[in-house]
């Protein structure tokens, strides 16, 4: 950095040797205060060193800032308790980093930068910042109030970086800052507002934070309290802060609309104030300044869901109202009333309930009231004597009012028609167009051609209604012509300016583009088109309206071409294109055109919706025709371009043109057949995936049938053992039904017996009982062996009904298992079917191609021959040449000969150097 290179300054900056020994001790003396600053143990040694260090910040500021910056920077983080001491250190700082140039005691010869360089130095540690930041909670008031000071001289010299650094602090950071328009003195107040307009300048982040930390409230509670629109510079300086945080910022601008901030600026446009004859230039100002906040809510390059809340809610709550009464005012200033003009265009473009509510507004000042968009536009066409801002100020209101209203233009349209226009002692908005159109005032006519190409502009049928406008140039109607001729002739007369032709021709251009009769119309005129050549083959000239005035030429000649019907047979599409040709020049009239869009007065224009101008040098172009030149520019050039392409001179030899149409077809063949050879190259590469594919299903397929023939083998032979089973089942339950009746007829035979038995008499005897008895043992005997066998043949069936259901189960899982492979088997048939349908397309494309491939070669066959033809000729074309050149070196010799021997020479040997 250039502080560091202090020994050149020196060199460079002392002449004398009294003054290298003066700067010298002054060296010496910092050195000796930065060392007492640095090593002093009391606080009053401490403080008298940097009291000194201060002494020196301004004569000797290169010195000190190099030497005492990072002592400076500790003191402000470290030496919090001692607060004398950090004063004299915020001071010390902002007059190292301030130049004030009619201070005598600054140091001279220094960089111009030497401040930015420091402050860099400064901040290049955030700590710094950080500390500095903090300072700013001190209750103190001299600390708090150097604190702000400091601040804002760091944000003065390098405003990005700082931003930076605060929002990296936390949104903290910020509200510390906002709060401080709470404070209860005003001077720390005030120093906070003039922080704000640079912390807030061009951040988008920090306008969020300071909004939703009640910035709004904060800034018009402090406007309240300083008088509104009469408070003086405090007033400039919140509505300052307040232009920073909506300026380009959606999001604030939706929270100030939803809080019902705009209802609140009413208030500051009170009636007895406005109405006021004598007003104060801070006034003035402050008001402009209201009247600017209200524009940025509104402005056109806003979202359009933004402009339309705005809108609305400034006609509800009564501001767009009193801004008309400003109107209607005498006393208000010509730039605050310029301004109000502005802002009203704003709130009504595009909005149809609001450029109602200004149509409807009536001027009651006068003997007889009138709609005071009436006033107004008399103002712009006769008010000569007006600053030129207002009447360009009531030009774009008026464009506002014009904007998407259909039924205002047709309405001032119907004005200009020969049933409406001899009312008599009546003047309409439509009337003060054409006088200003016809005006010698340059403004008047610049701003009435402007006013009726908005007039005009999108809409084909009221620029159809205006053909039907006839003027009379005098007071008889014998003299009357249309609107069309008239401006024909304002262009071809000599003495009107270039402002006024430019306008005419912007008026012409937006009525002949998207309207076939109003090119028909001009293309009727006889000069007409003769100007327009004229003025585009003129030389180029260095004046930069001359070279609009060319352009705007060109593009009126090309909307001609563009939009012609053909109804008149000597200005056809073709006559038209044929003069661009022969008489103008392809490349000439295309430079021509776009040396529009080359213009500093096409980009301004272009720039904003807004119209904007200073001086009346400025009138040019507007927005709406810029944007008009955009759109149809292109389609102009790629018109000519097209046609001169489809319109090549054709060859006299007839074999050459088929040559070249041959070989465009070939080529176009040729690329065809490249395509279709990437095509084949991709078929033949999927229908070896696909072949591949199905070969692998195939397989699969097979696999899958050779398990389930196997399945479903096993599955028969187990249905067999199955079946077998089931058979040696029913057998034993039949042995076992039968052995239960045997049973069932033993214990019945028993039963009888016992009964037997039992009833015969005692009296057969003892051995009667024992032979009973001995029957009884045996046949309790055969009981017992007939239960043993029933057990043994439940034991049986009881395993052989296990058996079966083991087997029934596994029957069913075979079969569902059966069922399953059946399935996938289905699936991969149609598959199969599939792939097979795919390969046989590929195979027809093959086929296809190898059709092409034969065409191709065909083809190549017909370009050799032709090439061929094509060759021959051109040798005899080149023999021709050569003939000529002969034959043409022996008519000048015999030319020679003649003139030599004092005879007269033939008149076709005399013209010769003339068709050369």
């Amino acid at each position: 950095m250039a502080f560091w290179r202090s020994t050149s300054l020196f060199s460079s900056s002392t002449p004398s040797t009294t003054t290298i020994n003066d700067n010298t001790i002054n060296q010496e003396t910092i050195e000796r205060l930065c060392d007492r600053l640095q090593l002093a143990t009391r606080i009053e040694d401490r403080r008298d060193a940097l009291r000194d260090l201060k002494g020196y910040s301004k004569k000797c500021k290169l010195e000190v800032g190099t030497k005492s910056m990072i002592l400076l920077a500790d003191i402000l983080q470290g030496d919090r308790t001692d607060l004398d001491l950090i004063q004299l250190a915020l001071e010390t700082l902002s007059n190292i980093m301030t130049y004030e140039v009619d201070n005598n005691d600054e140091q001279p010869n220094l960089p111009q930068d030497i401040t930015i360089q420091f402050t860099e130095l400064f901040i290049k540690n955030k700590e710094h910042v950080h500390a500095a930041l903090d300072l700013i909670e001190e209750t103190d008031f001299n600390i708090r109030r150097t604190s702000i000071k400091f601040l804002t001289i760091l944000l003065t010299n390098c405003t990005k970086t700082l931003q930076d650094i605060i929002l990296e602090s936390g949104p903290m950071g910020v509200s510390k800052l906002v709060d401080l328009l709470q404070d209860e003195r005003e001077v720390i107040r005030n120093d906070a507002l003039l922080l704000l307009q640079i912390l807030t300048r061009s951040n988008a982040n920090i306008q969020k934070i300071v909004a939703f930390e009640n910035g709004f409230e904060r800034l018009f509670e402090i406007l309240i309290s300083e008088g509104g629109s009469d408070g003086g510079v405090i007033v400039e300086d919140c509505l300052s802060v307040l232009l920073n945080l909506l300026k380009n910022n959606p999001s604030n601008q939706s929270y100030f609309r939803e809080s019902s901030f705009i209802r609140r600026l009413v208030d500051c446009f009170a009636l007895n104030s406005i109405g006021e004859k004598h007003w104060l230039k801070q006034k003035e100002t402050n008001i402009n300044l209201f009247l600017q906040v209200i524009r940025i809510l509104v402005s056109p390059t806003n979202s359009n869901q933004n402009i339309v809340a705005c809108q609305r809610s400034i006609s509800q709550c009564g501001l767009l109202h009193r801004l008309c009464v400003m109107l209607t005012m005498t006393t208000i200033p010509p730039d605050v009333l310029a301004e109000a003009i502005n802002t009203i265009g704003d709130i009504v473009r595009g909005n149809n309930e609001n450029q109602q509510f200004l149509g409807a507004v009536m001027n009651n000042t006068g003997e007889i009231p009138q709609p005071v968009l009436l006033s107004l536009l008399y103002t712009m066409v006769a008010g000569e004597k007006q600053l030129f801002p207002l009447r360009i100020s009531i030009l774009y209101c008026f464009q506002c009012y014009l904007y998407k209203n259909d039924y205002g233009k047709s309405m001032i349209v119907q004005t200009l028609l020969p049933q409406t226009a001899n009312v008599p002692n009546q003047y309409t908005l439509g009337h003060l167009l054409i006088i200003g159109y016809l005006s010698k005032d340059i403004i008047a006519s610049w701003c009435s051609s402007i006013a009726l190409s908005h007039l005009i502009m999108d809409n084909q049928q009221l620029k159809e209604a205006i053909l039907k406008v006839v003027l009379s140039i005098d007071q008889s109607q014998s003299n009357a012509k249309t609107l069309m001729e008239i401006s024909i002739d304002l262009l071809e007369n000599s003495s009107s300016s270039f402002h006024t032709r430019i306008s005419i021709l912007i008026f012409l251009c937006t009525w002949l583009s998207n309207c076939t009769l109003a090119v028909q119309a001009f293309l009727s005129i006889p000069s007409s088109i003769s100007y327009l050549i004229s003025q585009i083959c003129a030389q180029s000239v260095a004046d930069d309206l001359e070279v609009l005035i060319q352009s705007l030429c060109s593009f009126a000649f090309g909307l001609c071409l563009l939009f012609n019907n053909n109804q008149i047979s000597t200005c056809s599409t073709e006559s038209l294109e044929r003069i661009i040709k022969k008489r103008i020049g392809i490349d000439l009239f295309q430079e021509k055109l776009e040396l529009l869009s080359k213009s500093d007065y096409y980009a301004k224009a272009l720039y904003k919706p807004q119209l904007k101008l200073s001086k009346s040098n400025d009138m040019a172009l507007d927005y709406e025709f810029a944007r008009l030149y955009k759109i149809l520019e292109g389609s102009i050039t790629r018109l000519l371009t097209t046609r001169t392409n489809d319109e090549q001179p054709r060859s006299s030899d007839q074999s050459s043109t088929m040559l070249v149409q041959y070989t465009d077809l070939i080529q176009q063949q040729s690329q065809q057949i490249n395509t279709y050879q990437q095509q084949e190259k991709q078929f033949f590469e999927e229908r070896d995936f696909y072949q591949k594919k199905i070969a692998e299903l195939e397989q699969s397929l097979q696999e899958i049938r050779d398990q389930y023939t196997s399945l479903k083998f096993s599955s028969e032979q187990k249905q067999n053992s199955d079946d077998g089973l089931r058979t040696i089942c029913e057998q034993q339950q039949m042995e076992l039904e039968y052995l239960r009746n045997m049973m069932a007829y033993q214990q019945q035979q028993q039963q009888q017996q016992q009964y037997y038995y039992l009833t015969q008499p005692i009296e057969n005897g003892i051995e009667q009982i024992n032979l009973n008895n001995n029957d009884n043992q045996i046949v309790q005997n055969d009981e017992r062996n007939s239960v043993n066998e029933q057990a043994v043949l439940k034991a049986q069936i009881s395993e052989l009904q296990e058996k079966l259901n083991a087997f029934d189960e596994r029957c069913r899982v075979q079969t569902d298992e059966i069922a399953r492979l059946q399935l996938e088997n289905n699936v991969l048939q149609e598959k199969i079917t599939n792939e097979k349908r795919k390969v046989s397309i590929l195979e027809s494309l093959e086929g296809q191609m190898q059709e092409i491939i034969d065409e191709k070669a065909n083809l190549n066959n017909e370009y050799q021959k032709l090439n061929l033809v094509y060759q021959q000729n051109q040798k005899e074309q080149n023999d021709v040449l050569v003939l000529c050149s002969t034959y043409e070196d022996h008519l000048k010799q015999c030319r020679n000969i003649i003139q030599s021997a004092g005879l007269t020479v033939p008149k076709f040997l005399l013209e010769m150097d003339n068709t050369e």
